[in-house]
């Protein structure tokens, strides 16, 4: 928490503002023992300092007093001071459950386990915002169900599905531990035909686009970044060396106009710095290129990019080759 200015004069209540600070803690954190408790009311500047049980029990009288349930601190809970209801709670209605259930059963189904399992995390804490009237004397299963009706249910999981998942987590530990790979590739080059070749190349990042997922790297013997197509892998074998290059992001500030303009929606770690009704300049740090070059051209003339310079060159380029071709 961020000190206040020395020449700001202080007009609180120290005692009032010791147990809502108190109250902002278990609500972050749910529940607490005296020591973690302690910790945090030390570590604030405004307070600065420790306080014995029995005070501290003072403190926790005063929420109780208020409807705060929290109950006494004992053996039974490790004595903790816990809360086992938020002070403010939220009401759902029942289509926001249904949303709730009906992104619960997409995301069990999609490839990249971490979104479902983050989601389920982002249900179980706001399944205690709008848990049900409990007493102090009920016992509840911690993070029981994520909300009524949206408990996320196992789903059958396709062979499909689970090798995308053996792979996705594969290549992704290859990603982390940084090592050289030599990877054995079938390049088809007609309807039944293919060719065999092998790429040594550090990886540095797994990516799922167009339902299809691509290892970024650098091709140790071509000397160039490259996207390596997943489904195209017949091996992979990693090797003692360490990845010797860094794999750098470029920040890229790209215009969109009319109605592309007014209905887009921003890909993850994307933001908006400049807009207008009819135009809007979007800011983007990218690794892949080549895929995100494919797709700003879908968006056709509503589309142009901005900066950096050497990527309009690239794009233009490109643009060109492709009128030739067309002509």
């Amino acid at each position: 928490m961020a000190s206040l200015p020395c020449d700001v004069p202080l007009n609180i209540n120290i005692s009032a503002y010791r147990v809502l600070f108190i109250l902002l803690m278990l609500v972050r954190h749910r529940s607490l023992n005296s020591l973690e408790l302690n910790r945090k009311l030390c570590e604030n500047p405004l307070i600065g300092r420790v306080f014995n049980t029995e005070t501290l029990t003072k403190y926790i009288n005063t929420l109780r007093e208020v409807g705060c349930l929290i109950p006494r601190s004992s053996s039974r809970n490790d004595y903790c001071y816990d809360l086992l209801k938020s002070p403010f709670p939220l009401t759902l209605h029942p289509e926001e459950h249904q949303i709730a259930e009906k992104l619960s059963h997409l995301l069990a189904h999609q490839p990249d386990e971490a979104l479902a399992q983050s989601y389920q995390d982002f249900l179980e804490q706001l399944s205690w915002l709008v848990s049900p009237d409990i007493t102090e004397h009920e016992t509840t299963e911690p993070l029981s169900a994520a909300l009524s009706g949206t408990r996320l249910e196992q789903p059958l999981i396709l062979t499909a599905l689970q090798k995308r998942r053996e792979q996705m987590s594969l290549y992704r530990r290859l990603c982390r531990e940084a090592h050289l790979l030599q990877i054995h590739l079938l390049q088809i080059q007609g309807v039944n035909n293919g060719m065999l070749t092998t790429m040594y190349l550090e990886p540095h990042e797994l990516i799922h686009r167009e339902n299809k997922l691509f290892l970024l790297g650098y091709d140790a013997e071509a000397q160039q970044h490259t996207s390596l197509d997943i489904e195209q892998v017949v091996e992979t074998r990693q090797l003692p060396a360490k990845n010797r290059r860094l794999f750098a992001s470029m920040d890229v500030v790209f215009a969109l106009y009319n109605r592309l303009a007014s209905g887009y929606r921003l890909y993850p770690g994307e933001k908006i710095i400049y807009r207008t009704p009819g135009e809007i300049h979007v800011k983007a740090r990218i690794l892949d290129v080549k895929g995100f070059m494919s797709r700003l051209l879908k968006y056709g003339a509503s589309c142009q990019v901005l900066s950096p310079e050497s990527l309009r060159g690239t794009m233009k380029t490109h643009v060109e080759r492709l009128f030739e071709v067309l002509n």
